[in-house]
């Protein structure tokens, strides 16, 4: 199988674009555009959510099995809550990938934890953060008592843009990994970041960590499939 694409885009929609509501016109509309690209040559699967933190903010998340695939942002004007809004799009590679998983349509929350880093690291330092980063999973899927635990993990690095403009890089530029991480609650999320499991394992990723990238801060979203 080709390896997995995924395309994260993110826009805020006006108020009475509902997708919840069947009485909705505009949700409906949104609705059909999510399914007309289902159709797409190289769509693999798909799904959308509203972000916890602004739920005007929707995350469209669709798995290509191409990473030359797209949608044309300009079919989105209709449900924009300003049709001048710039459309941020990304591309990640992550494993598992989150159509395999179901990260994102099963789990009552994902949290999509962005993670910019200079782009000029060396080879050690990156090699090492890529151990940082697996150590951190471990501790919290496998050293956190069950209940306790994410109920999904997934993980990589944003393709494309390989690099953004980040002010505060050495470099002038940042590359960003992507944690897609399923919880329980937000609670169960909060609850976590509070153990010493997650406090030591996030250390030593924190040291190389930049501030974050405009309109990629974290976020919680409860998606459902297309």
């Amino acid at each position: 199988m080709a390896q997995i694409s995924s395309e994260l885009i993110f826009f805020k929609v006006k108020c009475d674009v509902e997708p919840e509501d069947s009485a909705s016109d505009l949700g409906a509309g949104l609705l059909r555009l999510f399914r007309a690209t289902q159709q797409q040559s190289g769509h693999h699967s798909s799904a959308w959510g509203r972000t916890v933190e602004e739920p005007s903010m929707i995350v469209w998340v669709i798995d290509w099995t191409d990473a030359r695939c797209s949608i044309t942002g300009s079919l989105l004007k209709p449900f924009l809550a300003d049709e001048n809004q710039p459309i941020p799009a990304i591309y990640a590679t992550l494993s598992p990938p989150i159509s395999s998983s179901d990260t994102l349509t099963k789990n009552p929350v994902t949290e999509l934890c962005f993670l910019p880093v200079p782009n000029n690291l060396s080879a050690s330092e990156t090699r090492q953060l890529d151990a940082d980063l697996i150590n951190l999973r471990t501790a919290l899927i496998v050293q956190l008592p069950q209940a306790a635990r994410p109920r999904s993990w997934s993980m990589g690095h944003v393709d494309r843009p390989n690099t953004v403009q980040h002010d505060k890089s050495p470099s002038g530029q940042a590359r960003i990994h992507l944690l897609a991480v399923g919880w329980e609650s937000m609670e169960a999320h909060e609850d976590a970041k509070q153990t010493k499991e997650f406090i030591d394992g996030i250390a030593p990723i924190r040291e190389k960590l930049l501030p974050p990238v405009p309109g990629l801060e974290m976020k919680h979203v409860r998606f459902q499939k297309v």
